[in-house]
């Protein structure tokens, strides 16, 4: 930690007191987490008074239909228009009038200006105005400017913010927090994030980008204070830069949008999930070297009926037998329960070990100290609940409960260095954001890591699997939901996992076997010494999975 340090000190460079409201909310979210504003720098320029001859010539006439929608017809609630002042006690801070200069398309702050800044010791500087800043304004704070980028920039630079992302079908869309230099969309990502692109509603996905990257400032100010410094890296993007779409691509956009909301109502109403497990006998960290060649010795369970589906298999190994726990859902009921097969009976007999009132699924097993324990996820329920196994009667038997007031979403546990660490999603950022939580003890107090979330991407966040070791590199599957849930599986290496840090990269890409009926998903992966077990996805239609899509449908 910097030593002394609780909090930062920083400014705001604006256009007007009057800001969007995901602006005003970033502000407040700095703020409210005791972070000082200390100075508000207004850009006084005023815009040079045009002739109607003049407005008319360089009226953007290729672009007239983007101009009028995004300025008069489209409204999202991001963009809403708020008075500072109902976010921040304007009184209480100093604010300072700037008329900056220009060259070509940069703009550039004065001398005077640049040291009435450098006197108030800035932490950092958040840009919500000013265009295209350069010149000694960039390292006046000792941290920097930051700025926010709404696409992937080594995919997209420029603008307007995941656009191009939804007229593309490209199903991810990045979010980077920067440190401004003199390269356009291409400075020091502070802090990048990846979300599914919402394709079947623009609308929602700018809400979804701008609303989700309000907490980046206040993360990137949490890893200073704790660590004294930020992990940082240049952007090496080469990307193209992007402009608002001509007359031609709005009329695409406009023709795309009743098209695609349709297609994703028809989709979720008569395309339902069904799941099944299989399992080979080949250690784990054999398969995942060369998971293709090993796919015709994995055995699929069979199912009694096709309003039921299996998914989420994890496999133990005890001195008397080995089991394999996995969901079991049933479309009439609406909910799942946990079963269990044992190798013993060829893992032909499916017994259930643990049914409740509320939903079921992913059940963690693990031992300690001997004994075998259950974590299911029960998000329903409100709380996250340990189980024992008892392997005589082939059932789960309620141990304690590990946290109250929490829809956790696939629990997971990893013991190291004599602490507790779980991982786990929240059911409303179930398939994007992972956190993490400590206890010196199995069954709690569970406290929060100090930067929850320690991960925000849709492409590999939510846990796929109990962590496991290859040889010294600890691994962490995890699920990726991009166009639909559960994907694939991406494997990441651990870099640090201390009570300080976490950070990881991905190494492998497990994909769904082609050469079955279940190919179109694959979202758990787990194994030991002998055995390695998945699960697969195809769609089909059911009559009582229509009505229970109508339900949540409905519900929503």
């Amino acid at each position: 930690m910097e030593e002394g340090k609780t909090s930062l000190r920083f400014g705001v460079m604006v256009d007007d007191m009057t800001l969007q409201r995901w602006q005003a909310e970033t502000i407040k979210k700095l703020t409210d987490s005791g972070m000082q504003l200390l100075l508000i720098i207004k850009n006084e320029e005023s815009a040079p008074k045009k002739g109607l001859f003049r407005k008319i010539k360089e009226y953007p006439f290729r672009r007239m239909f983007f101009q009028v929608w995004n300025h008069r017809l489209f409204k999202p609630e991001c963009k809403a228009m708020v008075d500072l002042s109902a976010y921040c006690e304007l009184e209480k801070i100093e604010v300072l009038n700037c008329q900056p200069q220009h060259q070509g398309i940069s703009t550039i702050i004065s001398n005077n200006d640049i040291e009435t800044i450098r006197n108030q010791e800035l932490d950092f500087i958040l840009r919500f105005g000013f265009n295209i800043l350069s010149g000694e304004i960039l390292t006046v704070a000792k941290y920097g400017i930051w700025s926010f980028h709404h696409d992937d920039e080594m995919v997209y630079r420029g603008a307007p913010p995941g656009f191009w992302e939804f007229m593309h079908d490209d199903p991810v869309n990045g979010i980077i927090l920067q440190k401004l230099t003199e390269f356009l969309d291409k400075g020091v990502i502070l802090k990048k994030v990846f979300y599914p692109t919402i394709l079947h509603s623009y609308k929602a996905h700018l809400n979804q980008l701008y609303f989700e990257s309000e907490s980046l400032p206040l993360e990137v100010c949490n890893e200073i204070i704790r660590t004294g410094g930020v992990f940082e890296y240049e952007s090496k993007s080469t990307a193209p830069v992007y402009r608002a779409p001509k007359n031609g691509k709005m009329l695409k956009y406009w023709l795309l949008c009743p098209i695609r909301r349709l297609s994703f109502h028809l989709h979720d109403l008569f395309r339902q999930e069904d799941w099944d497990v299989a399992y080979a006998e080949v250690p784990l960290r054999e398969f995942i070297k060369d998971p293709k060649s090993y796919e015709s010795d994995f055995v699929w369970f069979r199912r009694s009926h096709l309003n039921t589906y299996y998914a989420d298999p994890f496999v133990i190994s005890t001195a008397k037998d080995t089991y394999i726990f996995f969901e079991s859902y049933n479309y009439k009921k609406g909910k799942g329960s946990i079963c269990v097969a044992l190798k013993s009976e060829k893992f032909k007999k499916h017994h259930e070990a643990l049914c409740e009132p509320f939903h079921l699924s992913y059940p963690f097993v693990f031992q300690d100290n001997g004994t075998v324990y259950c974590l299911p996820e029960a998000n329903e329920s409100n709380r996250l609940t340990l189980y024992r196994f008892n392997e005589k009667e082939l059932i789960l038997e309620k141990d304690s409960v590990l946290m109250e007031n929490i829809r956790a979403i696939d629990p997971t546990l990893y013991f190291k260095d004599g602490k507790w660490n779980l991982f786990l999603g929240l059911q409303k950022y179930s398939n994007i954001k992972l956190f993490r939580y400590l206890s010196n003890d199995l069954r709690g107090s569970y406290e929060t890591y100090y930067n929850n979330p320690i991960k925000t991407d849709c492409q590999n966040a939510r846990m796929a699997g109990a962590f496991f070791t290859d040889g010294d590199t600890l691994i962490r599957p995890g699920q990726e939901s991009i166009r639909y849930y559960g994907t694939a599986v991406r494997l990441n290496e651990v870099q640090v996992l201390s009570d300080d840090y976490y950070s990881e990269s991905q190494i492998i890409r497990i994909e769904p076997f082609n050469e079955c009926h279940f190919k179109h998903g694959l979202h758990t992966l787990n194994g030991n010494e002998t055995m390695t077990v998945i699960d697969g996805k195809r769609f089909f239609f059911t009559f009582s999975g229509l009505f229970h899509q109508l339900k949540l449908k409905v519900k929503r």
